[in-house]
């Protein structure tokens, strides 16, 4: 017959809380598993079962669970949670940002559409690269990967390691690498769009007769659109290239890194 001693109990349970609040909160900042079309039950289960595959490969180190520092280590626990999530979520922002970005240079900024899993309203360019970027992240298994990445944390940020805030302040500087990467993606199309303004621009000045800005806003958009339908052909490898980026500067930053 099973007997569990009473402190050994104690102890495992103990043992697999501060794991759960670091895979939960990194759940709670993934795109799609932390948004609202995820159920909380569900994402604290998904959290719980993760916890108990993770806990008996890592170390932990004993403290008094009845003390003031075990609070602060799960504190601890839910920034390192948030912060491994937050650095797909700057992944999926870039893809939004640039969506954004094109629909205004389209003449498509008005075109508005609620999101779901936000609650917000986007431009509806936005909404298209974030439906894009969420089905390619999960058909190339990339929720998979970053909870790799997530269990290999923990020997890099190994609890009761502290804060640290040059790893965080890494993290802000990541934000000018989405500025820039969202400018890359839309560039081609400001550059095509300037030119097509230019020209007819010159057309306006040679023949002030013409109504020229009636058919320059059609052409503007039909173009654009056009523009949009030759990148959905390269729009997998754009996303395989941010990814590899992003998982590249987890190894070069921060040091984590895949055995496999």
């Amino acid at each position: 017959m099973l007997e569990l001693n009473p402190d050994e109990l104690l102890n495992l349970t103990i043992s697999f809380l501060l794991p759960f609040f670091r895979i939960g909160a990194f759940f709670m900042a993934l795109p799609l598993f932390g948004s609202r079309l995820v159920n909380a039950r569900a994402r604290v289960a998904f959290s719980f079962l993760v916890a108990v595959i993770v806990t008996p490969v890592i170390d932990i180190p004993d403290y008094d669970p009845v003390s003031p520092a075990y609070i602060v280590l799960i504190a601890e626990q839910l920034v390192i949670g948030f912060v491994m999530g937050f650095v797909i979520t700057i992944l999926f922002q870039l893809f939004s940002l640039a969506g954004q970005l094109a629909a205004m240079k389209a003449g498509l900024g008005f075109a508005m559409s609620n999101d779901p899993a936000n609650g917000i309203s986007v431009a509806t360019l936005g909404q298209y690269y974030l439906s894009m970027v969420a089905l390619a992240f999960l058909g190339t298994d990339g929720h998979l990967v970053m909870i790799e990445y997530l269990a290999e944390s923990f020997n890099y940020w190994p609890i009761g390691g502290g804060f640290e805030s040059q790893k965080y302040w890494q993290l802000v500087l990541l934000g000018s690498w989405m500025f820039e990467k969202a400018l890359l993606i839309v560039m081609p199309l400001a550059i095509a769009v300037l030119v097509i303004n230019l020209s007819f621009g010159i057309v306006a000045k040679a023949s002030p007769q013409l109504n020229i800005f009636a058919l320059g806003f059609p052409v503007i958009m039909l173009f654009s659109l056009f523009f949009f339908w030759v990148m959905l052909e390269d729009f997998l490898d754009i996303y395989l290239l941010f990814f590899r980026e992003v998982t590249d500067w987890m190894k070069g930053t921060w040091g984590i890194q895949l055995n496999g």
